[in-house]
Formats: structure tokens, sequence, C-alpha cells
């Protein structure tokens, strides 16, 4: 695998079997200075096979305003196995990468640092993993960089961009959610003016009020209704402010159909996934490929693993196979 210099070490920890939702820490990121102007946190986890293939899969995690969770590193195992390295970074703003100042937050943002990571990971191509918000990103990548993107693997694939659908939490373990005064204020005053609203409360603080209404009130809502297994806990780390810019420039992007672009795709979405069944329809008809629907698990994909995890070796093991990745 071709890496600059940006990508000194990698690391062989949790290269071996997936346990789903199991707490293992991640290992300290590799901070990379991005051509963007942004400065992330990436862990590179290489192909744990004698078979390791050039093209990386580069992870690309929900939100917006959120983080890698550790357990995703434990999910990547699946291709690690089969020969691919699997690469992760906290988008600009969340987790362990450098904040911006808040004017700068933006999607045409999150998709040039992508790009950018590309350019840094001196890679031709790459696999793109979009999990949630995570697959509307790649999606647009995809969209606009149609020669940099080898395969698609969409977990639980968040609202299609420019698609108006509403969300069913119904079918999940999420009660009515309250929002607090204090967060109420901070994202009025951020959608408001965000430079204006960071004289009355640092990205720090926003972030931390955003930590809690995450955790306390929407994450019961990735599971079905009446599940025995939780949600694993969050370690925080959001940014409010870049939640809040990117959602709203996001509502803004369409995908007319004529852009389309075929390349392999694979689209995994559980039954009872908030998210209405026809925007994971979307994704397919847009880049072709295969949508797998799991009965009886949420939008964390966390009550029926085993078959997450199936489904994501036969796609390496047949579609990707077909590519004849070097």
């Amino acid at each position: 695998m071709k890496f600059s210099s940006e990508f000194p070490r990698v690391f062989a920890a949790l290269a071996a079997v997936a346990m789903p939702c199991a707490a293992v820490a991640a290992p300290e990121p590799v901070m990379v200075n991005l051509p963007s102007g942004s400065r992330v946190a990436t862990w590179t986890l290489p192909a744990a096979s004698d078979r390791k293939h050039q093209t990386p899969i580069i992870f690309l995690h929900g939100g917006p305003g959120l983080y890698v969770e550790d357990r995703r590193l434990e999910e990547g195992a699946v291709f690690r196995q089969l020969g691919f390295a699997t690469i992760y970074f906290d988008q600009a703003g969340g987790g362990r990468s450098d904040r911006l100042p808040v004017a700068e937050y933006s999607f045409a943002r999150a998709v040039a640092d992508l790009e950018s990571l590309r350019v840094s990971l001196g890679q031709d191509r790459v696999i793109l993993w979009g999990n949630s918000y995570g697959a509307a990103l790649a999606a647009v990548y995809a969209q606009q960089f149609p020669g940099r993107v080898a395969a698609l693997i969409l977990t639980s694939p968040g609202m299609f961009p420019g698609l108006d659908a509403r969300r069913d939490y119904s079918v999940t373990a999420r009660d009515k959610v309250e929002y607090s005064p204090a967060i109420r204020d901070a994202m009025g005053r951020i959608d408001r003016s965000a430079p204006e609203a960071e004289k009355q409360i640092s990205q720090v603080a926003a972030g931390q009020l955003f930590d809690q209404i995450v955790s306390e009130e929407l994450l019961d809502g990735v599971v079905c209704k009446g599940a025995s297994i939780r949600p694993p806990v969050l370690p925080g780390g959001g940014n409010l402010y870049a939640a809040r810019a990117i959602s709203r420039d996001l509502k803004r992007v369409k995908l007319p159909p004529e852009s389309a672009t075929h390349v392999p795709t694979l689209i995994i979405r559980g039954t009872c996934d908030f998210i209405p069944a026809s925007s994971a329809e979307r994704y397919r008809s847009f880049f072709g490929g295969t949508l797998v629907t799991v009965q009886g698990t949420g939008h964390g994909l966390i009550e029926h693993r085993e078959e997450v995890d199936a489904a994501l070796r036969a796609f390496v093991e047949t579609d990707l196979g077909a590519l004849r990745l070097p």
C-alpha cells in the first residue's frame, strides 16, 4: 500500500476477529495536515492476511459533527481478514481532530477534506465505507470524483441527499426527545450566526451539550424497540457547530439522476432503521449494486451483527474480487 510521509505508522491492534460492540480502546491517532487546511486524527489498520490489496477502505463516520467510535475499528476486521487495510479519521471538528474556525464548517469542506485525505494517502482510487451520514458524504464524493472511487459500502445510510422524507422512530427504542433549554439556546444561537454564537458558547462547551443530547436522548434510536442489547456508550467529542452547519448544507444538496455513476456498491439496512427504506432504495438506484435488509436490526446494525458481517464478506469476495484490485 502506498502512503505518504504523513502516514508513518500503522497499527496491528484490532486486526483480528471482530467482536461487535466490544469496549476496545483505539490506539493513539496519527495527526495529518490535509492540503485542504484541516488537521485530522487518523488510524490505519493493516490487512491481516497474506494477500494484501493496495487499495484501502476508508471509513466515513456518521453525524455530522461526530467521530469514529471504537467499535468501528472492530467491525472493519472482516475487511482486514480479506486483505484490505482500513483507514479511519475523525472528520474536522470532531473527536480527536482539530477544530476549525466556526465559519469554515460546511458540507463542501467535508468533501474537500476527503479528497485531500486521498491525495495525502497517495492513492489513485479508494473504497469508501460510509456509515449513516457518512454514506451521504460518500455518495456526493463519488458523484464529484467518480474516477477516484473503486467501490462503495454503505451501512445504515443516512437520508439520500435531496430526499425529503420523514424519519420513523416508532420502530426504535427511542422515547420522545426532550431538548434542554441549554441545547435549544445553543442551537438557536449557532443557526442565527455561528461566529457571533462562539463569543457566548465555545465549541468545547457546545460540544458537551451535543454529547449529552446524543447519549441521553438520541442513542436508543439505533436499536429496535424491545431489543435486549443496548448501544455502546459513546466517549464524547462531538461538535455542535459542525453538526448544524453541515446538516443545513446537506438539505440543499441534490444528486440528479443524470449524474448517477455505477460502481460496485453494497447497501445494508436494518428493518428497524428510522431512516425510511425509500432512502436506501435511492442509493441503490443511483449507484446500482445490492441492497441487503437485515431483519430485527436497527440503525446501529448491532442486534444481528453476524448477518451484517456475512454480507460484507460476500461483497468483498465476489464484487470486489471481480474488480481484480491491485
